[in-house]
């Protein structure tokens, strides 16, 4: 699933494009798409696109008269801006290319599309009134952003010490701080030389503390690694070669050469050093277990 530095690149970039652009029309060839019904996609025609952030691994777009555009791209959405056809520029139908889900036409005749490849659709496009915006899915009950300076070492350490879980699993919640997902959640653990099976809630103050300093470095220099992979242009591919531990299991710790282990979990895995991070501890591949001791 994109992370919070591809999400911030792809905000980046599709901002300047698309701001200052009206919504001429909407297409919705996957209606599961949509998740909300009031208002109704078809609001969204004749709004103007004032602004285009991020929250955590949200895509939020300020529309005119109050009204918000949110994309939540999960696993296998994109994004990608191309030149419509003659026939939709002009109102017309036309068959939707595969696999387009939504498509939002831009006045000056391009489209605004969200791709999603895969069997299984779960990207999600909500049309929400600003005011209630703060209280609504999915926006509602998210944490503090990592790169913001709500987020301090006093608030992550709040946040770990409630959790009961695993130190990962607590710091990929959303309602502690969004945009740590499970990629990134491996390379800000190495950095830190913390177990991602750690009890959470039994941290230390120094390892709350390194914890904090690595979510801080880690998202910073990967948004310069990723800026200068992109540049331009909308990323449509996780650049898993710039992670220095997930996705790199059998290979030799960048720290101390010892071969990073992987762990197998339903439809994750995590990926950990076993000198820097788990006192030597090599942690057996529970993938057919729901419990990992």
């Amino acid at each position: 699933m994109p992370e919070l530095p591809f999400i911030q690149v792809l905000v980046e970039n599709l901002a300047r494009e698309i701001e200052g652009h009206t919504i001429v029309s909407v297409r919705v060839p996957s209606p599961a798409i949509v998740k909300t019904f009031d208002p109704p996609v078809s609001a969204l025609a004749g709004r103007r696109i004032e602004r285009v952030r991020r929250i955590g691994k949200l895509i939020v777009s300020d529309l005119s008269d109050d009204l918000l555009l949110v994309m939540h791209l999960m696993r296998d959405g994109r994004l990608q801006i191309a030149r419509a056809g003659s026939a939709a520029r002009k109102g017309r139908a036309s068959p939707a290319p595969k696999p387009m889900a939504f498509g939002l036409f831009l006045e000056g005749g391009d489209e605004l599309r969200v791709n999603e490849a895969g069997p299984k659709k779960r990207a999600g496009v909500y049309v929400l009134r600003a005011q209630d915006a703060a209280s609504s899915e999915p926006l509602a009950g998210l944490g503090p952003d990592p790169l913001s300076e709500q987020f301090t070492a006093d608030v992550l350490a709040r946040a770990v010490q409630a959790e009961p879980g695993q130190l990962k699993r607590a710091i990929t919640q959303q309602r502690h701080v969004v945009g740590i997902g499970n990629a990134f959640a491996d390379e800000i653990l190495w950095e830190a030389k913390l177990s991602p099976f750690a009890p959470a809630a039994r941290l230390s103050s120094d390892e709350v503390a390194r914890l904090y300093a690595a979510i801080r470095s880690v998202f910073a220099a990967a948004l310069q690694k990723h800026r200068t992979r992109f540049g331009t242009q909308l990323p449509t591919r996780e650049p898993v070669e710039l992670l220095r531990v997930h996705r790199h299991g059998g290979e030799p710790c960048p720290r101390c050469r010892t071969r990073i282990e992987t762990v197998y979990f339903a439809d994750k895995e995590t990926y950990y050093c076993p000198a820097c991070q788990t006192g030597g501890k090599i942690y057996a591949d529970r993938r057919m277990s729901r419990l990992l001791k």
